[in-house]
């Protein structure tokens, strides 16, 4: 199922907190002034049984970098963006949205327009300069957030009104080693470890403890050039892939970090996003501005017991259940070839852990399941 946003976007993320439909956020990201240009937060509701989608839209001030949502309050969201004059203020905004528009005979969004009112703004300062991206502690406790700059990174609390973010810390990347004229391109919060906090800085990934601001691990030359984005594995700990501009996609062991423990070579060009299913992990994504997305079956490395899935046996009927333990091996499942544009962002549905959403920078969004044959060799 294809939809086209109004203008160009980079950011694509699920709506958390829905746990009942597949729902997601894109950002649009216009550099143009004018209200014909105005940038949007768009909510998109995909009924798999009809291959519709259904929207709510949410003007937006300025072009949006960056999605978050909050864990637990399906009409919370932090968007970081920047105005697009010479001044280049960039800062993330907690946001509530109006009411959720649906129709009342299907849940499908009714297609309508909302508002967004702003409770809090965390603007780049002197210790976390160019916010560009913004995480929620992955416990959901709402107190407290980590917003990323530029080349620093800072922790913030923010009060139980939701009205006020205070910088409680900051950790830069001057302190971690020689990263004169790098920058921060991508981060992630670790799920199993809320102390610790990964960046990717030029070719170098790092972790971070926000407690002692020390490093946890570095890895030098992860990637041959830039690495431009990462994501844990939800459910195996010291686990996490990394997409770089040399186009490879790696897992890594953070605890024995001298060379991934998978490599993945099927992008011919920059890969923009890596996502793990956080249900299935064998099941990873990535983008790329090849134009391409990949599905990849990474059993080998995942969390699944000795790699074993159950298939039926062909000659035996369905209904007896009889079955056969094989063991699988790592392979490219699927690829989509409908981008005309760089796939920016790729995103799993966390309602439905069959869905997943990509995203091209002209602004066409693709939601696709998880083929039929896949889904029951892993469930079965």
């Amino acid at each position: 199922m294809s939809f086209s946003m109004t203008h160009q976007a980079r950011c694509v993320a699920p709506q958390i907190a829905e746990e009942q439909r597949p729902r997601f956020f894109v950002g649009t990201s216009s550099v143009f002034n004018g209200p014909s240009a105005e940038n949007e937060l768009r909510l998109l509701d995909f009924d798999e049984d009809e291959n519709e989608v259904s929207t709510q839209t949410f003007p937006h001030k300025n072009q949006i970098r960056h999605l978050a949502p909050s864990i637990d309050k399906p009409d919370l969201i932090f968007t970081c963006h920047q105005d697009p004059t010479p001044k280049l203020n960039a800062c993330a905004s907690l946001y509530l949205l109006s009411a959720i528009i649906t129709n009342d005979h299907d849940q499908k969004l009714a297609n309508q327009s909302g508002m967004l009112t702003e409770l809090l703004c965390i603007e780049s300062c002197d210790r976390v300069a160019g916010i560009n991206k913004i995480f929620w502690d992955p416990s959901g406790d709402k107190g407290r957030v980590v917003a990323v700059g530029t080349r620093s990174l800072g922790l913030y609390g923010i009060d139980r009104g939701l009205s006020k973010g205070t910088l409680e810390s900051s950790l830069s990347l001057s302190n971690f080693g020689d990263f004169q004229e790098d920058t921060i391109d991508c981060a992630k919060w670790n799920p199993h470890n809320l102390d610790e906090f990964a960046i990717g800085a030029g070719s170098t990934l790092l972790g971070l403890d926000l407690r002692s601001s020390k490093s946890t691990f570095q890895i030098t030359n992860a990637h041959n050039e830039c690495i431009r984005d990462l994501d844990f594995n939800p459910n195996k700990p010291h686990h996490l892939a990394t997409g770089g501009n040399d186009g490879k996609v790696r897992i890594w062991d953070t605890r024995n970090a001298s060379k991934p423990v998978k490599e993945l070579v099927n992008h011919t060009h920059y890969v923009w996003s890596v996502n793990f299913n956080r249900f299935h992990d064998q099941l990873l994504l990535s983008s790329s501005s090849d134009c391409l997305v990949h599905l990849h079956n990474a059993v080998s490395v995942s969390s699944t017991p000795h790699g074993l899935i159950r298939t039926l046996d062909e000659d035996v009927d369905r209904e007896e259940g009889i079955m056969d333990e094989i063991k699988t091996t790592d392979e490219l499942i699927a690829t989509y070839r409908e981008f005309e544009d760089s796939v920016y962002a790729v995103s799993w549905s966390t309602a439905d852990p069959w869905i997943f959403a990509s995203l091209s920078f002209d602004g066409r969004v693709n939601i696709n399941i998880v083929p039929r044959d896949v889904k029951y060799s892993i469930i079965l």
